[in-house]
């Protein structure tokens, strides 16, 4: 029987990264990574920054229940949407009730993510993704003259 690994709803691209959260040094790393991917993705510097401390609240719950735990950073599709994905195995709540979770971390982070979903029972698989929009590009506005507008 092979693994099944729940990938969330959308489609997976490139970049793909994972980071081990298991002491406090992981969750700059986390930071810098999540950054990182945001960057090759063309997330603006202030997007990534938000991403960056929605992955270091799922990094610093992960520290908290004493279980090292890999947190998977990749781009996601969606239709003609790209975003970009955090999510890590959570079998700490296991006999949770997923509404509660879902209600608890979207009142922590739901203004840092567009969407907080979770997937599977054994171990049930947190997500979190914030969507590529014009407002979030990377691409500076220029006008006729290659010049930045004011």
């Amino acid at each position: 029987m092979g693994m099944s690994r729940s990938k969330g709803p959308y489609t997976m691209q490139p970049p793909v990264m994972s980071v081990r959260v298991e002491d406090s040094m992981d969750i700059m790393i986390v930071r810098d990574t999540i950054r990182r991917a945001g960057s090759l993705l063309g997330f603006s510097p202030a997007n990534r920054a938000q991403m960056a401390s929605a992955a270091a609240t799922l990094a610093e719950l992960v520290l908290k229940t004493g279980e090292p735990q890999l947190l998977h950073l990749n781009g996601v599709t969606h239709g003609h949407k790209t975003g970009l994905q955090i999510s890590s195995a959570a079998p700490w709540l296991a006999n949770v009730s997923t509404n509660n979770v879902l209600i608890a971390l979207r009142s922590k982070l739901g203004d840092l993510v567009d969407e907080i979903l979770m997937e599977g029972e054994n171990p049930p698989i947190i997500f979190m993704v914030m969507w590529m929009n014009e407002a979030r590009g990377d691409r500076k506005v220029t006008d006729d003259d290659g010049q930045p507008e004011a």
